[in-house]
């Protein structure tokens, strides 16, 4: 499974940053804490953030494919007839509630492997999903208080995606989404399209501590 252990220097910040390692398990991750007190209550770190712990099983070959888990690379098609490769490296959430919500930051790298420049807006259609069936839709424009503070340090960027950018024959582009959703830890699906909502890419996780 993938394992987002909490950084407790990001705390100081107001996030908890995803931190990816990985194993051999291909179970799920238990939907809440990740401790518990000997009853299967959860308990707190000691900093009292739980860790983020989204579910993937091991890791497997590059293939073409529109499902998966984060942070697998997905490939999904344009409107243009193209397709790009899509990856949500990692994700971050907010300490501090933002409008009453705590902001979840999904760090993205679209690739082009194409022959053609894509030029579009990335996050026009993006959703959370839960078990429930509750979706939630991505934040256009996030505030300094939705975002990150230094995500350079880990390699991602917070380039709105909710604004059109263009992205060259062979080239990249990391950028974030963020979403305020309610409620607590669960498994949640990720997806995003590029076509108008034809075909959509779709990653199962957890949404994190709450």
């Amino acid at each position: 499974m993938i394992v987002r252990r909490l950084l407790p220097s990001l705390v100081a910040a107001a996030f908890v940053l995803a931190s990816c390692t990985g194993d051999t398990s291909t179970s799920p991750a238990p939907t809440g804490s990740t401790g518990t007190d000997g009853t299967g209550e959860p308990t707190a770190s000691p900093t009292g953030i739980d860790p983020l712990t989204p579910y993937s099983p091991s890791p497997t070959p590059f293939t073409e494919r529109t499902s998966g888990y984060l942070p697998e690379t997905l490939t999904l098609p344009t409107a243009a007839g193209g397709k790009l490769y899509v990856t949500p490296e990692s994700t971050a959430m907010t300490v501090e509630f933002v409008e009453g919500h705590r902001s979840v930051s999904f760090w993205m790298t679209l690739e082009n492997p194409g022959e053609t420049a894509w030029t579009g807006v990335p996050g026009a259609n993006v959703k959370l999903t839960d078990e429930a069936g509750l979706t939630f839709l991505a934040i256009p424009n996030p505030t300094d208080a939705d975002l990150h503070p230094n995500p350079e340090r880990y390699g991602f960027s917070n380039r709105d995606l909710h604004k059109e950018v263009t992205i060259g024959p062979g080239e990249t582009l990391k950028g974030v989404i963020v979403f305020r959703p309610t409620g607590g830890n669960r498994p949640v699906v990720f997806a995003m399209s590029l076509d108008g909502q034809q075909t959509w890419g779709e990653w199962q996780t957890n949404l994190g501590p709450f």
